[in-house]
């Protein structure tokens, strides 16, 4: 027989959440059980992305079981459990069957201008090996130094663009970018703030 209180809590609300927190405050849920939710989230992060990872390949537990070498059991424990239990070979796992890259950083999440640093020495890095390889291979270095070039003016044209939307910079800073080559000088077309347009 069901009760009364059964019968309410069945019985749908009509509202509609735009996510669990919402939900939970929109219901009255304590913020002993939100807290716990909160926490369960933080530990599934890593699993969560890994069964994302798995569907969007379209790959099934039973071949991430086969790829692992493991059971599919295995693979249902371990989606269902927390990014503790999670071993490094796994997610190497993961990366390898859906063939997709996967990236771990701990601690801190990283400023604008620390990620801009980051991103600029690794920058760095990659153009010196392709330098190195246009060195020691003759039939690739036309295409390694027409891709120095394009980066080059690809990385001006960031730097203006964003530099334009920069508090009291709307107006013309005179800024110009020119190719020049053996049959003379060629002007790129202005972009809006007079700095010279590169397709990016």
């Amino acid at each position: 027989m069901t009760t009364e209180l059964e019968r309410q809590a069945a019985k749908g609300t009509g509202r509609k959440y735009g996510s669990v927190a919402e939900l939970m405050r929109g219901e009255g849920v304590s913020q002993e059980v939100q807290n716990r939710v909160k926490e369960l989230e933080n530990e599934t992060r890593v699993v969560d992305y890994l069964v994302r990872l798995r569907q969007a390949a379209g790959i099934t537990q039973e071949d991430m079981a086969k790829a692992l070498g493991v059971t599919q059991s295995a693979i249902s424990k371990l989606e269902s459990g927390t990014d503790l239990e999670l071993t490094l070979g796994e997610i190497r796992g993961y990366a390898r069957a859906t063939e997709q890259r996967i990236g771990l950083m701990f601690g801190q999440p990283l400023t604008h201008v620390e990620s801009v640093k980051c991103h600029a020495l690794a920058i760095r890095r990659h153009l010196e090996r392709l330098a190195h390889i246009a060195n020691r291979h003759d039939e690739l270095e036309k295409d390694i130094q027409g891709f120095f070039g394009e980066a080059f003016f690809n990385i001006l044209t960031i730097l203006a663009e964003c530099g334009d939307k920069l508090p009291g910079n709307g107006r013309d800073v005179g800024v110009r970018i020119e190719i020049i080559k053996a049959g003379g000088v060629k002007a790129l077309p202005k972009s809006r703030a007079g700095a010279s347009a590169v397709p990016v």
